[in-house]
């Protein structure tokens, strides 16, 4: 080994390498988990444009034109009503991406507070407090969201928080299986003899150290809870006209799809392949958080 190799090899042990770097490195190295992300993130960026870079106009319809398929003018052919069906697509990502990310984000803060709380004081409240996960878990969840829409009307606020208080029972699991593990170790015990109030542990040493899961269960929430919003949606109890979502253009493209089978195919294929990414994505995250994957 010539001189110049060693000197490097040293330069590199002594400044050492964080697990957050080696993560990083991992999650580069596969090759399908970084283009699942870079398709999310084109994804997310023509959500957020759409009403600069649309096509045409939302509200815009050519009755004459009717259902047409795709050409030069309309890309992805029109609707029944002579919508150009990009446009709607884009428009409909953004209120599934919309509903994926913020019923998700409700989900994450319920469960991640109620897991930690329980791990964490133990005893009677951990069992009772995961007994009403237990009970909660037995419920119809999806009959739950369909009451609740059918008594409360269908708005997308209540949509949010519906897919969202029934999609944190994992999470909830999750994080008190990880806390367990963790407030046995010295620094917990540590700052519980310093004097710290449970809170304090809580938010400031076990939290941060469960991001690893939380951030893996995470992207595999988001596709689940835009697939539940499409399955709403498809049942005409998620987004209510003039509004679209995914889900709602699929289900309207299932009634005409012997006639105008590009009405269902251009929404699917725009739904699996995000639901392909985020899944792909969440398996990379996962091997690339994974502590064990450090030693090889």
């Amino acid at each position: 080994m010539s001189q110049t190799t060693t000197d490097l090899s040293l330069n590199e042990f002594e400044q050492g390498t964080s697990l957050a770097k080696d993560a990083v490195a991992r999650l580069r190295n596969n090759r399908m988990a970084m283009a699942s992300f870079f398709v999310l993130l084109f994804m997310i960026t023509i959500a957020l444009l759409t009403p600069w870079i649309a096509p045409y106009s939302y509200e815009e319809q050519n009755l004459d034109l009717g259902a047409s398929a795709p050409s030069t003018e309309h890309w992805l052919g029109t609707d029944t009503l002579g919508r150009d069906q990009l446009t709607r697509i884009m428009y409909g990502s953004r209120i599934s991406l919309m509903v994926g990310f913020i019923a998700t984000a409700v989900a994450l803060t319920i469960g991640v507070l109620w897991g930690a709380v329980a791990g964490f004081l133990g005893g009677r409240v951990d069992a009772v407090m995961m007994r009403i996960v237990d009970a909660l878990y037995a419920l119809p969840f999806t009959i739950f969201i369909i009451l609740l829409t059918v008594i409360f009307g269908s708005s997308m606020l209540l949509l949010f928080l519906a897919i969202g208080a029934v999609e944190w029972l994992t999470m909830a699991r999750i994080v008190r299986g990880q806390v367990l593990t963790i407030k046995r170790q010295e620094f917990v015990e540590a700052a519980v003899s310093m004097g710290l109030s449970p809170w304090r542990i809580i938010s400031r040493h076990l939290i941060p150290n469960v991001l690893g899961p939380v951030i893996v269960y995470t992207t595999l929430t988001i596709p689940s809870v835009i697939l539940l919003e499409s399955f709403l949606s498809f049942l005409g109890l998620g987004i209510q006209p003039p509004a679209s979502s995914w889900g709602s253009l699929i289900s309207g493209g299932v009634e005409t799809m012997e006639e105008y089978p590009w009405l269902l195919i251009f929404p699917g294929l725009a739904l699996t392949i995000t639901l392909f990414s985020l899944n792909f994505l969440g398996d990379g995250l996962r091997d690339a958080l994974d502590p064990r994957a450090s030693r090889d």
